[in-house]
């Protein structure tokens, strides 16, 4: 009988501190948060205006990427602060099978609608493999550390953020740092625009 409680236990121990998407949610959990969350790490087409991202009408625009690219929610975990999440997808940009990862925390308010979300990594392109062991570390080090600070700079486990781009998480999307060596791409955008009106 004590033997019995102890693997009851360790059970409700493992379900408890499984942080695996799949283990924490149902399929219909997972697809309505894969449905919100998509329009924050999703890159909008040029047919959007960073403003319309959210609009329902583009809803179908998201659930065809998550479609086309088999994307999920690999990893979940509830914290006080917010909800830690990865969102991985196939990377279709790529001559060879891909994936890529992105990680970060939301918070929702009372009626399950986000109100903040940060993203703290975008990955390179992985394999299957090291999709497997690398979106495992990455996530790991967030719920611990609440960052991924120790792989900044990494390029074989984060694309951005880095010298040139980090999340505005007022904006809700990735810019150029102030010393962006990309930036002269957005200053030739604004002088075309202004060109165009004059």
């Amino acid at each position: 009988m004590r033997s019995l409680y102890f693997l009851l236990l360790l059970t409700l121990l493992g379900c408890e501190s499984s942080m695996e998407a799949r283990k924490m949610l149902n399929q219909s959990e997972h697809d309505a948060l894969l449905d919100k969350l998509a329009p924050y790490v999703v890159k909008k087409p040029d047919a959007f205006a960073y403003e319309n991202r959210f609009d329902v009408a583009n809803k179908p625009f998201y659930r065809n990427f998550i479609e086309l690219t088999k994307a999920e929610l690999t990893y979940y975990k509830k914290a006080d602060t917010g909800t830690f999440f990865s969102f991985t997808y196939r990377d279709l940009t790529s001559l060879k099978e891909h994936y890529r990862a992105l990680g970060g925390y939301y918070r929702m308010n009372e009626t399950d609608s986000i109100i903040f979300l940060n993203l703290l990594y975008h990955t390179p392109r992985f394999t299957a493999q090291e999709m497997l062991q690398k979106d495992k570390m990455l996530f790991e080090s967030m719920i611990e550390k609440g960052n991924v600070d120790r792989f900044l700079g990494n390029k074989n486990f984060i694309d951005t953020p880095n010298k040139d781009f980090h999340y505005n998480t007022k904006l809700n999307r990735w810019e150029y740092t102030e010393g962006s060596s990309w930036k002269f791409l957005e200053d030739a955008k604004q002088k075309a625009r202004k060109d165009s009106i004059d």
